[in-house]
């Protein structure tokens, strides 16, 4: 028997091997291609895996509009751990280093506030709390003597 492929003799009754086989049957029934979506609720375009867009989200906060005193009042005795995580997170995806500003070590960093969650008023918005120019990346070590006045900045 000849390869349905390649035409190379086999003793397969379509074959000769595994890559002729998906080479011939990716040619006959494509791959799906990527299709644009849409928000099911507004018909805006979506982009990734989500179905919906940020105006009819009901999971989607806007930081800007959220203030420190919201924050407390949903997780009062966590409130700087969320404050906290949301900085990481937005430092992140700033294009800052991401090394300690005093020593340079890379390997682990801690996103520090310059001036502290506790010194902003309840109504603060996060935006403001979190803003880069409050953010510094610092080892743990240099972030521990930040913390208890040792370092200045």
């Amino acid at each position: 028997m000849k390869c349905c492929h390649c035409g190379q003799l086999t003793t397969n009754p379509m074959f000769c091997n595994r890559s002729c086989a998906a080479s011939f049957n990716n040619k006959k029934v494509p791959k799906k291609r990527k299709q644009q979506k849409y928000c099911k609720h507004c018909d805006v375009p979506v982009f990734g895996r989500r179905t919906t867009c940020n105006n009819c989200n009901p999971s989607y906060v806007d930081w800007t509009k959220v203030t420190l005193g919201d924050v407390k009042q949903k997780a009062s005795f966590q409130y700087s751990a969320r404050v906290r995580q949301l900085a990481r997170k937005l430092y992140l995806r700033s294009n800052k280093l991401q090394e300690c500003l005093i020593c340079g070590y890379d390997k682990h960093f801690e996103v520090c506030h310059k001036r502290a969650i506790n010194d902003f008023t309840d109504d603060t918005f996060i935006a403001e709390v979190n803003d880069l120019d409050n953010l510094v990346a610092l080892c743990p070590n240099h972030h521990w003597e930040y913390d208890h006045h040792h370092l200045t900045f």
